[in-house]
């Protein structure tokens, strides 16, 4: 793999690829061949959001259907060691708790009684459940130097009425330390060094950063094209100065819409690049290069990550030489084919490409044909001015789209057997195909397609 990467030594120490696995979660063979290309890649770490895919001892309603057992996660665990691949787990203990507050069992944590995502941090008992799933992953991630927690996008902050009287008193900086600072403190307990998304505290004070960095790392997050224009440099100077060890994170895929079957490419490789900049310039711990497969646990998955491994790998590249290469199709081409002979799978890539982009474009272009069949057939209160013949070719264009969508649902579904577990992937199919098939339906009411 020398020839791919041009610099002896790399612009990144620690370099990162996230999986988040409450999406599209790989199939247990196939989660461990992706460390093969990871390492391949020079990806010296990985950030595991195992969420439902997690054989969760205590709290076994939080599995899902196709959970890997705990013998899997181990030989997960022991590869990535043997090949030199640093594993941080990931447990969501403030927002994005949908897998755990939409159970019966944690409802009356709610901050807000029909908001699944927000745990209030006022509740008896609230801290509980989170502390148990760190000491569940605990249990199989022996001598880890670091675990994320999250506690990024706590919308609802201080929303019910003691929180809100609490936030009067004492500001909404304050109760996000109250919840989060004994659970930061039970993981340093432990040896190892927390990690949290940075978003919660871009408008603290340095008091207050001075306060949490003392006890946690933060991972700054933005996957703009310029991801300054997102969180501003003076912003994390601001970290800095107030004795925080920060983090970077780009993002590899699943940042380019909720919905979207492939990632922005461009984007992708640039935010990569202008964070390996930055992080250099500043000495930054490591950077991330996230891959969102759903925005948050009850939306639809985006794009697999089977059709982003050009961007995986380019984050790996980036990383160790700092720079984009001069033609970065042709080098991810090259770097997959060169796996592939070496006995790491990557021959589907195209056929998962191929496939996720005609998938995106059908679907997009439905939604769009739908739109101008309703301007064509129905001019309120102009209908002598209707077409017949437009109309009829409008709806003739609708229904060509959903055969497409169809066709290329099924094509997306063949391209990822046996990566992705068989339930996943038709679930995927449906979820681009039944709200084109539903709007269809009730725009032109036809019963059947």
């Amino acid at each position: 793999m020398k020839d791919f990467f041009l610099k002896d030594k790399p612009a990144v120490s620690i370099r990162g690829i996230h999986l988040d696995l409450k999406g599209l979660p790989p199939t247990p063979s196939r989660l461990l061949e992706i460390l093969d290309l990871l390492n391949a890649a020079r990806i010296n770490c990985v950030l595991v959001e195992w969420e439902d895919v997690y054989p969760w001892r205590k709290y076994p309603e939080l599995k899902n259907q196709t959970a890997y057992s705990l013998a899997i996660v181990r030989k997960f665990l022991k590869k990535a060691h043997d090949l030199g691949i640093e594993v941080i787990p990931l447990v969501q203990s403030f927002g994005h708790l949908e897998n755990v507050l939409s159970k019966k069992r944690f409802k009356h944590l709610r901050e807000i009684p029909d908001n699944v995502s927000d745990l209030c941090p006022l509740k008896n008992g609230s801290r509980q459940p989170i502390l148990d799933m760190i000491k569940d992953v605990l249990l199989t991630h022996e001598n880890i130097r670091y675990f994320h927690i999250g506690g990024d996008e706590v919308w609802s902050l201080g929303s019910c009425e003691k929180c809100k009287d609490f936030v009067e008193k004492h500001g909404k900086a304050a109760l996000y330390l109250y919840h989060i600072e004994p659970i930061l403190e039970f993981v340093g307990s432990q040896g190892i060094r927390p990690i949290v998304w940075d978003d919660m505290m871009r408008k603290w004070d340095i008091p207050e950063l001075k306060k949490i960095g003392k006890i946690t790392d933060l991972m700054c997050w933005s996957y703009a094209k310029d991801p300054f224009s997102f969180i501003s440099q003076q912003t994390i100077e601001k970290f800095i100065k107030a004795g925080c060890t920060i983090w970077a994170a780009s993002a590899f895929k699943g940042a380019d819409g909720a919905y979207v079957d492939i990632p922005d490419f461009q984007n992708r490789i640039i935010n990569m690049l202008e964070w390996v900049k930055y992080a250099k310039k500043m000495k930054l711990k490591g950077v991330i290069a996230t891959g969102w497969s759903r925005y948050n646990t009850f939306m639809n998955p985006c794009e697999s990550l089977e059709s982003s491994l050009d961007t995986l790998v380019l984050s790996g590249k980036i990383a160790w030489d700092g720079e984009i290469p001069d033609n970065p199709s042709v080098w991810v081409n090259n770097f997959l084919s060169h796996c592939q002979k070496n006995g790491i799978r990557t021959d589907h890539f195209q056929n998962c490409r191929s496939a996720s982009e005609q998938l995106q474009f059908w679907f997009n272009s439905a939604f769009n044909r739908v739109k101008n069949y309703l301007q064509q057939a129905h001019i309120t209160g102009e209908e002598d001015r209707i077409n017949p013949f437009r109309t009829k070719e409008a709806r003739k264009a609708v229904l060509e789209s959903l055969k497409n969508v169809n066709k290329f649902a099924k094509e997306w579904e063949k391209a990822h057997k046996n990566l992705v577990p068989h339930l996943w992937i038709k679930k995927y199919a449906l979820s681009r195909i039944e709200p084109v098939r539903k709007i269809v339906q009730c725009v032109i009411k036809q019963p059947e397609f």
